[in-house]
C-alpha cells in the first residue's frame, strides 16, 4: 500500500516515478543470431561487468532523481557475480525490481535468491513456437524444459514471468504461439519489433535476415499482434500498435516518447542514456543532475520497451502539467493538459494490463 502511495505522490509531483534499464554487463551466454550480445560475435576483451560498488552507488543517484523501477537487464544479468547484491540494494532504496533474461539459469536456488530481492517479475525472450527452434537460435539446449520446470517456483515466489518474444521468421505459426506459452507457464507476453541496428552502447539488435522485413510485413505482424490481444494477454497496449502504424508511414502519431524524461537506458560502462536506441549518452551517472534531462516529443524510433511505457504514462504526466500549471495560475495551459483527448486513450492502455500493474 504505501509502494503505491508513493506512486500516487510522484503522480501529483512530476508524473509518476521513472524507468530505467540497467545493462549491468554485456556478456551473454546465449548465441541468438539477431543479436550482438551473443557469445559468438562479443570479443571476450570486450567484456564489461559493472562492479559492485559503481552499481550500488548508480542506484543510488537514480534513486535520488524518483527513478521507482529498475529494469536489470545484460546481456544474461545472471552471469553478472554481483547481480543478487544490486537486486537487494534496488529492493532497500524502495525501487520495483524487474529482470530480463534468458532463464538459462534458472533454478530453485537463483529463484530464493530472486524472492530474497524481492524481484518483481522477470522477463523471459522465447523466439519461436517451435522450442526446439527456439532452443537452436539461442544456443541452449535444454533451456525450454528449465523454464517450464521452474514456472511453478517462480509463481510460488512471487515472481511474475512473462515472455518477451521478438518479432522474427523463426514464429512460423504464429496463431499456436500462445499455446506455446501457456504450456511454459507464462502469464503474458510483450513482443519487440525487429532491430537491425542501434545507434547507442546497446548490442540488442543484429543485421540478420531473420528480422529484415518490409513495411507491410511489418504491418501485418502489427495486425496479428492486436489480433492476438483477444486470446491472451498482450502487453503491448493497442494505442502503441496504432502508433507504430503510423510510424511505418511516416504518419502523425499520437503519443511523444519519454526516453530522456521519464525512462532512461544505464550501460555497463555508467553512461546514461535517453533510451537504447539514441546516438548520444546524456552523461556519465556520477554527472547526473537532472540538469541532463530530455523532453522534447521524440518519436524517433519503434523501441517497444520505451515506446509502450511512454503511451501508459502519458496521462500520469499530463496530469501532472496541468496541476503545475493550475499552481501558477495559467489555467488555459492547464486546461489543454486536462482535456487532452489522449489522456483517455493512456488510461486506456494503462488498465489493458491493470492484471500485470498490480504485481508491482
Amino acid at each position: 500500500m504505501k509502494q503505491w502511495t508513493d506512486i500516487l505522490k510522484s503522480v501529483v509531483k512530476d508524473g509518476g516515478p521513472s524507468t530505467c534499464q540497467f545493462a549491468i554487463t554485456n556478456v551473454c551466454n546465449a548465441a541468438c543470431d539477431f543479436c550482438n550480445f551473443s557469445r559468438d560475435k562479443l570479443e571476450r576483451a570486450h567484456s564489461r561487468w559493472v562492479s559492485l560498488e559503481d552499481g550500488l552507488r548508480s542506484l543510488e543517484i537514480l534513486r535520488s532523481h524518483d527513478v521507482g523501477f529498475m529494469v536489470f537487464t545484460g546481456g544474461e544479468p545472471t552471469v553478472h557475480p554481483n547481480w543478487v547484491e544490486l537486486l537487494e540494494a534496488s529492493d532497500r532504496l524502495g525501487m520495483v525490481n524487474l529482470m530480463v533474461s534468458n532463464g538459462s539459469t534458472l533454478s530453485a536456488r537463483t529463484i530464493e535468491k530472486f524472492q530474497k530481492a524481492n524481484l518483481s517479475g522477470i522477463i523471459i525472450s522465447i523466439d519461436s513456437q517451435d522450442l526446439a527452434k527456439h532452443e537452436e537460435n539461442r544456443g541452449l539446449k535444454g533451456v525450454c524444459k528449465k523454464i517450464k520446470d521452474h514456472m511453478p517456483m517462480l509463481k510460488e515466489a512471487g515472481v511474475g514471468a512473462t515472455a518477451s518474444v521478438t518479432l522474427n521468421k523463426l514464429l512460423t505459426d504464429f496463431d499456436s504461439l500462445p499455446d506455446t506459452l501457456t504450456d511454459l507457464g507464462f502469464e503474458a507476453v510483450t513482443f519487440s519489433f525487429p532491430l537491425t541496428s542501434l545507434d547507442s552502447s546497446y548490442l540488442g539488435a543484429s543485421e540478420s535476415d531473420l528480422v529484415s522485413f518490409t513495411t507491410d510485413e511489418l504491418h501485418h505482424w502489427i495486425d496479428r499482434v492486436q489480433a492476438l490481444k483477444k486470446r491472451f494477454p498482450v502487453l503491448n497496449p493497442r494505442a502503441s500498435l496504432s502508433d507504430m502504424h503510423a510510424h511505418l508511414d511516416s504518419a502523425r502519431e499520437e503519443f511523444p516518447c519519454l526516453g530522456g524524461w521519464k525512462q532512461f537506458y544505464l550501460d555497463w560502462n555508467l553512461l546514461l542514456w535517453r533510451c537504447n536506441s539514441w546516438n548520444k549518452p546524456m552523461c556519465h551517472i556520477y554527472d547526473f543532475d537532472g540538469s541532463q534531462k530530455i523532453r522534447d516529443g521524440c518519436q524517433a524510433c519503434m523501441v517497444d520497451c520505451f515506446r509502450d511505457a511512454s503511451v501508459q504514462q502519458y496521462v500520469a504526466l499530463s496530469f501532472s502539467d496541468g496541476l503545475n500549471a493550475l499552481r501558477k495560475g495559467r489555467v488555459k495551459e492547464a486546461w489543454s493538459h486536462l482535456a487532452d483527448r489522449r489522456n483517455v486513450l493512456s488510461l486506456g492502455s494503462a488498465l489493458e494490463n491493470l492484471f500485470w500493474l498490480k504485481r508491482v
